[in-house]
C-alpha cells in the first residue's frame, strides 16, 4: 500500500492529482553578434507541488477545518510523499489553498492546495571588531584558500616602504611649512638682497618628491606582480 501524503498532523485522502513543478533559474542574456541568447543560472528556485482531491469521511471536517488554518496562518509545515522523495524536500507553506463542498454527498471536500518549498537559511556570516580577514571567516564558508601567492618576493619589504612612505610625507609636509616661513620672511625683508634662501628647500623637497615615487612605483609592482599570477 502506498503511503499517503502528509502535510503536518493532516492525511491528504483520496489524492487524485499530483503536479511538481521548479524553476531552474535560468536567465536569457542577449549578445551582440551571438545567434540565440546567453544562458546564465542564477540558482534554481523552490520547489511547488500542487494537489488535489478528495476530503471526506468522519474526520473530512476537522481536516478541513485544520488546513484553512494552516493556509491562515502561514507557518511551515513538514510534507511527506512518494512525489518528494527524490527531491530533498522537507518543509514547505501553503501559498494556495481552495475548498468546496460536493453536493449531494455528506461530508466531501474537493480541495486543491498549491505548497511551496521553504529552505533553511544558511548560518550568518561571523562579524568581529576588525576588518582583518581572520575575522571575516573565509574558512568557515567552503572559499578556496585566499592566501596571497608565492611571487618570489619577500612581502615583508610592504612594511618597510609604508614606513618610508610615511617618512617621506612628513618631511615634504615639514619642508612646505618651512618654505612657507621663509618666503613670508623674504616678503617682509622688501627690497633687501638675500639671495634665494627658498632654493635649498625646493631642492630637498625635489629629492622627497622622487623617494615617493620610487616608493609608489615598487608598491605597484607587487600589486601587479600578484593581480597577474
Amino acid at each position: 500500500m502506498r503511503p499517503i501524503p502528509m502535510i503536518g498532523d493532516v492525511a491528504l485522502q483520496a489524492v487524485q492529482r499530483v503536479r511538481h513543478e521548479v524553476d531552474g533559474g535560468f536567465a536569457l542574456l542577449p549578445v551582440e553578434g551571438l545567434p540565440g541568447r546567453l544562458v546564465q543560472r542564477h540558482g534554481r528556485g523552490s520547489h511547488v507541488i500542487e494537489l488535489e482531491g478528495v476530503l471526506y469521511g468522519e474526520s473530512a471536517l476537522d481536516d478541513l477545518r485544520t488546513l484553512q488554518e494552516l493556509a491562515v496562518g502561514g507557518e511551515e509545515q513538514v510534507f511527506s510523499a512518494d512525489i518528494a522523495a527524490a527531491l530533498d524536500l522537507h518543509h514547505v507553506v501553503i501559498e494556495r489553498f481552495v475548498a468546496g463542498e460536493i453536493a449531494g454527498y455528506a461530508n466531501h471536500f474537493a480541495y486543491r492546495i498549491r505548497l511551496v518549498e521553504s529552505p533553511e537559511l544558511p548560518e550568518p556570516a561571523p562579524t568581529g571588531g576588525g576588518l582583518g580577514f581572520g575575522d571575516l571567516g573565509f574558512g568557515d564558508l567552503g572559499l578556496p584558500d585566499l592566501s596571497l601567492p608565492d611571487l618570489g618576493i619577500d612581502l615583508s619589504v610592504l612594511d618597510d616602504i609604508a614606513d618610508l612612505a610615511g617618512d617621506v610625507a612628513g618631511a615634504v609636509d615639514a619642508a612646505l611649512d618651512a618654505v612657507d616661513q621663509l618666503q613670508g620672511l623674504v616678503a617682509a625683508a622688501g627690497g633687501l638682497s638675500v639671495g634665494n634662501p627658498v632654493q635649498p628647500l625646493a631642492d630637498e623637497i625635489g629629492r622627497l618628491g622622487q623617494l615617493a615615487d620610487r616608493a609608489q612605483g615598487a608598491v605597484t609592482a607587487v600589486v601587479t606582480a600578484f593581480f597577474e599570477d
